[in-house]
């Protein structure tokens, strides 16, 4: 059998699917109407009946690219020069337990940066792999951890595959975190225009993603994990999003910058508590997981038009393959 040309038929029927689904997908987009005038009297009037609070939200639409992010082990290689602390990976996540707890005083005065200063002593005197690369990003105090993540050009990487995540023990110490990792990123193709942050959160309320008596905080545009391949990994904008309510651990919302629609369920799944006093627990995956497979594929379409090889230059490949 000539496995080449059957290669090369299938690469161009895929590339015709996605053209396809891709056509299918604009269409839709271009029915969504975000930023309404009426929609967002609507929107403001019923936060309000709701008694969920937000800052004012911007109708800005930004631009920003898909990026493509290299794989690579250097956790996994070079967690073995980490000392004062107890180390293992397990699903490309290294978690360590510190042997000396770290002091903070959250309540103190100053601001966060300031009240962080010893964490950020300990990740700069190089107990933390690549440290550098991390920015902080949330303190989430019932949620009992601080998170700081890597960013491409300034935009961060919230979907917990680029993170660094401190936990916080009963004493208000650091007792534990652990990290996840990408490698060099770079963007792909033209820069995207993205939905702005107030049809973000419509988006959220029109599916009742909101409780009511909450607060919408820290709305960042960002980036989430759609492809997962070998060697590379392929982000797409997304609207983070954190809903606060009194005595209820911090919620986490996301939405798709490029569609509006709401991502059901987290990419990756997001510890409560402190490893150090957890047990080790088997992975479950849940009929949310599989959804959330199927909710990534519109940012995966949106990729591949911008990286999908020319048909018509494939078929004249197979011509000649054919004439010789």
């Amino acid at each position: 059998m000539d496995y080449k040309r059957i290669q090369t038929t299938l690469i161009i029927v895929f590339s015709i699917l996605n053209i396809y689904l891709i056509t299918v997908l604009l269409e839709k987009n271009d029915e969504l109407n975000f930023g309404d005038p009426s929609t967002s009297v609507n929107l403001e009037e019923g936060m309000r009946n709701d008694s969920i609070q937000a800052d004012e939200l911007s109708n800005v639409q930004q631009q920003i690219p898909v990026i493509k992010t290299e794989k690579d082990n250097y956790l996994e290689e070079n967690m073995k020069n980490l000392s004062n602390q107890t180390t293992q990976m397990e699903d490309g996540k290294l978690i360590s337990v510190l042997t000396e707890a770290i002091e903070l005083d959250m309540a103190g005065a100053g601001t966060i940066l300031d009240k962080l200063a010893p964490l950020l002593k300990f990740m700069s005197d190089g107990n933390v792999l690549k440290a550098e690369e991390y920015t902080y990003f949330s303190y989430q105090p019932i949620n009992q951890r601080i998170i700081f993540v890597q960013k491409h050009n300034n935009i961060p990487i919230t979907d917990g595959t680029a993170s660094l995540i401190f936990y916080i023990n009963s004493d208000g110490e650091v007792s534990s975190y652990d990290q996840t990792h990408v490698g060099a990123s770079e963007a792909q193709g033209k820069d995207r225009t993205v939905i702005s942050e107030k049809a973000a959160i419509e988006s959220l309320y029109l599916n009742n993603q909101i409780p009511n008596n909450s607060k919408v905080t820290n709305i960042t545009l960002s980036y989430f994990q759609t492809l997962n391949l070998n060697d590379m990994n392929i982000y797409s904008p997304m609207w983070y999003v954190e809903i606060v309510r009194e005595n209820i651990p911090i919620q986490i919302k996301r939405v798709d910058a490029l569609t509006g629609s709401v991502i059901t369920a987290p990419v990756m799944v997001e510890p409560e508590a402190d490893p150090a006093s957890q047990s080790s627990n088997g992975a479950e995956v849940s009929e949310a997981d599989v959804a959330d497979g199927f909710q990534n594929l519109k940012a995966i379409e949106a990729f591949m038009n911008e990286t999908m090889i020319d048909v018509e230059a494939a078929n004249e490949r197979v011509y000649i393959e054919r004439d010789e």
